[in-house]
């Protein structure tokens, strides 16, 4: 039989084949876009799933189990670098009915998700949940750099304090007793601030032994009244949680306990859930962290165990580098001591690299790097012009003083003709603020700190009259 379709029934069954190969669902048992994986996890039955992204952080799985009875488990990578990154703290999981699951989640892996599901179809949703509350907003980089037209004076916020060309934090894990041993007492030979990521909990979970942390107490009570060491939170007793409550009893009640031992501290504080640790909630991330006051510290860290190897010169080559582009170098180590994960001289070996790069690195615990960066983002300069001998410089800074307390540093580049040593700077209660001289071979820099809040600086040049070029001999 000979078939042949005019022109105009071709235009008739257009649509029907529009619609069949547009049809965007591919059912298979793993699927990747923009960046997201997903794919069932140690299963190779019938079950089949697609997934689409019909908005920015927005994925929606479908599930068909065909003939499996059995539950199932979805495993999802969201891409936390790139243009594609997802806010991983802020993500939440939703049910064919649209109510929060419960997922589960690695302490360091926070966007790597596995949702347990029943051998049903259906449609889960996995999107961004905006944080709640206001919350300081950043500003453009040029909001910290102005320059009074009149008197040609400059002011700026330094990207680290005291103008350090890039930032350095030396964290230590699972509150071991060699880090009151050996770690503190070396950092402080080299004057150096730590981070101890601290589990303050008693008696662990099941167990009549006292934790380690509790053996020490008084120790590490000792430690924080001499206030040159940092502690954080790295959850209670370091078991994970199975579910709320039990998650939010790991992270709220070492929060707690830090608080107590640092009674007149801010109380904003790193977190880090801890390797090797399962966390079940239905919640985000960004719920326990904004309810108790801290922030994620997970992420972007050099281990320093020598388990993996050439840990020195690992560090003296990444520290470099950060130093080269102004970054902040995380490091953390475990455990200090012979036959244990990092050596002592291997421990000092790194250390004697920092302490080359003292001139050129701010050496400071994790939430006062953290609460600079912060701070800085959300603060703004203004000049008004008082004549041609003074200025007054205002902060205008959107971070909650209670908790972002790290003061900023404010360079302040003067005319030619003001005299450095005729320059003073005063608070609006007039008391003079200390500075320092930072001199280039261009320019000369008066530097000073200033806590994170609202406020004015006088800035003015006392004397007869403005240095001058020197008087023509003819």
């Amino acid at each position: 039989m000979n078939f042949c379709l005019s022109a105009r029934h071709w235009f008739a069954l257009l649509p029907l084949y529009v619609c069949l190969a547009a049809d965007p669902v591919v059912w298979a048992q793993q699927a990747e876009m923009a960046g997201v994986k997903v794919k069932f996890a140690d299963y190779q039955g019938p079950a089949t799933l697609s997934a689409e992204t019909p908005n920015n952080h927005e994925l929606l799985i479908h599930v068909d189990p065909r003939s499996e009875r059995q539950p199932l488990t979805l495993r999802v990578e969201l891409p936390i670098s790139g243009r594609n990154a997802w806010p991983a703290v802020d993500v939440e999981v939703l049910d064919p009915s649209r109510r929060a699951m419960s997922v589960r989640r690695s302490g360091i892996e926070w966007h790597k998700l596995l949702i347990p599901v029943p051998a049903r179809r259906g449609t889960y949703v996995v999107h961004i949940v905006d944080p709640p509350g206001d919350r300081p907003q950043p500003l453009p980089e040029e909001r910290r750099q102005v320059t009074d037209v009149t008197t040609g004076l400059s002011a700026t916020i330094s990207k680290w304090y005291d103008d350090r060309r890039a930032a350095l934090s030396i964290r230590f894990d699972d509150s071991h007793p060699t880090h009151l041993s050996k770690a503190i007492p070396i950092l402080r030979e080299y004057g150096f601030r730590g981070t101890f990521m601290v589990n303050p909990g008693g008696h662990p979970p099941n167990s009549r032994k006292r934790s380690a942390f509790e053996n020490h107490r008084s120790e590490w009570g000792a430690c924080a009244r001499r206030g040159d060491q940092e502690f954080a939170n790295h959850s209670l007793h370091h078991c994970g949680a199975l579910d709320d409550e039990s998650m939010e009893h790991q992270i709220g009640e070492a929060s707690r306990a830090i608080w107590a031992i640092f009674p007149e501290k801010s109380k904003l504080l790193a977190l880090n859930l801890g390797g090797g640790t399962q966390w079940e909630t239905t919640r985000t991330l960004r719920y326990y962290l904004d309810k108790y006051h801290l922030f994620d510290a997970s992420a972007n860290s050099t281990g320093m165990d020598d388990m993996y190897g050439n840990r020195v010169a690992a560090f003296r080559g990444l520290l470099e580098r950060h130093i080269e582009r102004g970054l902040w170098y995380k490091v953390h180590y475990h455990y200090i001591g012979e036959g244990l994960s990092s050596t002592e001289a291997n421990f000092r070996a790194a250390l004697d690299i920092a302490k080359e790069h003292e001139a050129e690195l701010w050496i400071a615990g994790m939430a006062d790097i953290h609460k600079y960066q912060t701070e800085r983002r959300c603060v703004a300069l203004a000049f008004e012009n008082k004549g041609e001998r003074r200025v007054i410089l205002r902060l205008l800074c959107s971070t909650d003083p209670e908790l972002y307390d790290q003061p900023l540093t404010i360079d302040v580049t003067l005319p030619q003709l003001w005299a450095t040593e005729r320059v003073a700077v005063t608070d609006q209660k007039a008391r003079k603020i200390d500075t320092r001289r930072a001199t280039t071979s261009e320019e000369v820099t008066l530097r000073f700190d200033v806590p994170p809040v609202d406020s004015e600086y006088t800035i003015e040049i006392s004397g007869a009259s403005l240095q001058g070029p020197p008087e023509s001999e003819y």
